[in-house]
């Protein structure tokens, strides 16, 4: 008698443990589909990797329409913690000697490097040379020469038969020629100077150039953060685009092999996935148990 109350629950949970079991198992398994007589076998391959691109597809849209916005993305990447952090690792780049960071450069060579130098220097040197063209050499050196002359020269004797019309007639041809020299040749000087200066500044950091303007390491750092901000949220947009979180997560999991996607689902739902099958095992004994009275 006492058999016949217990065997219809414990057959019921059996039953509904192994009914759930199986349908848990089937979601991945067979993970290729099965042919028999040329036919295939329903419900091969099992429900995941028969459905894993339909899946990839979905979890797709699911993280890049509503899980990570790009509301979500300006957040966390206009946040001051994060811009700190970013600002403090580009000045402490900014410590590093010139010539270090430009050596990091990709496809860049020392030669390029050089001959690059060498063309601002000469570039620079030009506009420097054009610039000195512009003033009026000549009327300074009429107008200052005189006075200098006869003061270094300290003979009354002497000032007096160096008159304005004589100091000017000596004058005005050298200042012209001094001019004119400049504007043909002052590049040939200017640029190995600026050359020079160059190779110094690249043995110095960004941060000690910094310094040298007055500029202390906590105003450059407020400086790149507000650049890094103001590029973040000008490109925020775009830059959900060129992301396409949601493309990147489809074609991870397409990559994927269905015993990796299964270690995956696994990894996250084990828990709630026995719980069904323990469900299962409990229905099947309320429903064995409901059996006997009714």
């Amino acid at each position: 008698m006492l058999i016949k109350y217990i065997a219809g629950p414990v057959i019921g949970a059996v039953i509904g443990y192994c009914t759930n079991f199986i349908a848990v198992k089937m979601l991945f398994h067979p993970k290729k589909e099965i042919k028999l007589l040329g036919h295939r076998l329903p419900f091969t391959p099992g429900a995941i990797p028969k459905g894993k691109s339909r899946l990839a597809k979905a979890v797709g849209n699911a993280i890049g329409n509503n899980l990570i916005t790009q509301a979500d993305i300006e957040d966390k990447l206009l946040s001051d913690e994060l811009a700190e952090k970013i600002a403090d690792a580009i000045v402490e780049q900014f410590s590093l000697p010139i010539n270090s960071l430009l050596a990091e450069l990709p496809d860049i060579s020392g030669e390029e490097t050089e001959g690059k130098k060498e063309i601002i220097s000469k570039t620079i040197g030009r506009y420097i040379a054009e610039a000195v063209a512009q003033v009026d050499l000549s009327g300074i050196i009429m107008e200052k020469a005189p006075g200098i002359i006869r003061e270094k020269l300290n003979n009354p004797m002497i000032q007096m038969l160096l008159t304005d019309e004589l100091l000017a007639s000596v004058l005005a041809p050298v200042g012209s020629d001094i001019q004119a020299y400049i504007a043909e040749h002052g590049e040939e000087f200017i640029a190995p100077y600026v050359s020079r200066k160059m190779s110094d500044m690249g043995n110095n950091s960004l941060a000690g150039i910094a310094e040298e303007l007055s500029i202390d390491r906590s105003q450059l750092k407020k400086a790149v953060m507000a650049l890094y901000k103001k590029a973040v949220s000008g490109c925020a947009e775009k830059l959900m685009q060129w992301l396409d979180l949601g493309s990147i997560a489809e074609d991870k999991i397409n990559a994927m092999t269905a015993d990796e996607l299964e270690e995956l689902v696994m990894s996250v739902m084990k828990k709630e996935l026995n719980t069904i099958v323990n469900l299962g095992a409990l229905i099947g004994f309320v429903l064995g148990l409901l059996n006997i009275f009714f």
